[in-house]
């Protein structure tokens, strides 16, 4: 007795651990594969540029997108998946991963992380998710001789790229296996930003007296939602852009380009909105000067549709500096020479 006991024993201990086996912690019904395509070519970013000896936007590929999905009913973010690995082919670059979601039908937004002036809110839902950018910094707003009678105007940062890939109507179904989340035609999704960049530029005579510039565009929006890229019409904002100098040869020694490369979701949609831009002055002798354009017709021209060029066709004379009594008409500047005006955006 003993003796079968004993050959017993050992086959009844294979047949327990032959019966176990390691599952993961998600069912795999739940696993869906997501690949989502980004569109990096960005007009004035990374292509497209009026000049290509200005100075270019700074600008890296994301590290992360972050993709949600939504619950067409209460538009709630029921599931969420941070996508961190990257490849490429004959399409371009992608992310991808793994999100875990229940079977059902759902909107998804997918975008990207790491902005330095765009800034979201209401992320949680679909249709609620916005980006936005801070208003500017007191000591930016004290120096804009343009701006000392506007109490109510909000003077914000310009945004840079957001990519956001959408699609309503995600069919999840009930798998035995890891499938594909894919759009309505079978495809994978795209991402694409939903601000445009814009390049600005005027000629400045006079240019040898001017200290720094900076130029302000109103009449266009200060925010929009992720899913359908819309600009908000209750949200009029003035972008606040900082100007460069040309260093190229021009027609004479006192005369320059100033330019910039700006971003913006979109115009304000009334037909009679006014889009104006001025371009505020501070010069070595400690003037503020400031000169302002009505540039509506200018976002209507070819090289602005095609190329997001504003390339304004007027000349700014900048007066030389009075003279000081008693000085036998020399002068001496009382702030350096011309510099970029650099500052932190609060986020």
């Amino acid at each position: 007795m003993k003796r079968l006991v004993s050959l017993l024993l050992p086959l009844l201990l294979c047949t327990l651990f032959a019966g176990c086996e390691r599952r993961p912690l998600v069912e795999l019904t739940d696993l869906h594969y997501v690949r989502v395509y980004i569109d990096e070519e960005l007009k004035n970013v990374t292509t497209g540029f009026y000049n290509e000896n200005h100075a270019r936007p700074e600008y890296e590929s994301p590290d992360v997108l972050r993709v949600t999905l939504s619950d067409p009913t209460t538009d709630q973010v029921v599931a969420e998946r941070y996508l961190r690995d990257r490849g490429s082919d004959e399409r371009g670059s992608y992310y991808e991963g793994y999100v875990s979601v229940k079977p059902g039908r759902y909107n998804l937004l997918a975008y990207n992380f790491g902005t330095t002036s765009s800034i979201l809110r209401n992320e949680y839902t679909y249709a609620g998710a916005e980006a936005y950018t801070n208003e500017i910094a007191s000591h930016l707003l004290n120096n804009l001789p343009s701006r000392g009678d506007r109490s109510d105007e909000r003077i914000v940062y310009d945004p840079d790229h957001l990519i956001v890939a959408r699609c309503e109507g995600v069919e999840v179904p009930l798998r035995t296996y890891i499938d594909t989340l894919r759009t309505a035609s079978g495809d994978y999704f795209m991402g694409q930003s939903i601000v445009k960049s814009y390049y600005l530029q005027i000629r400045v005579k006079g240019i040898q007296w001017v200290s720094s510039a900076v130029s302000l565009l109103t009449g266009v929006s200060g925010s929009a939602r992720l899913h359908d890229g819309g600009v908000n019409e209750d949200d009029p904002v003035t972008l606040y852009i900082e100007m460069r100098r040309s260093d190229e040869p021009s027609r004479t020694d006192d005369t320059a380009v100033i330019y910039a490369t700006f971003g913006m979701f979109g115009r304000l949609p009334d037909t009679d909105n006014k889009l104006e831009v001025s371009f505020d002055f501070l010069t070595r002798d400690g003037r503020a000067l400031s000169h302002e354009f009505d540039i509506t017709s200018k976002f209507d021209e070819p090289d602005a549709v095609e190329h997001q060029w504003l390339l304004l066709d007027d000349e700014i004379e900048i007066p030389e500096p009075p003279e000081e009594p008693g000085s036998g008409g020399g002068f001496e500047p009382g702030v350096d020479d011309w510099e970029d005006v650099n500052s932190d955006i609060i986020i």
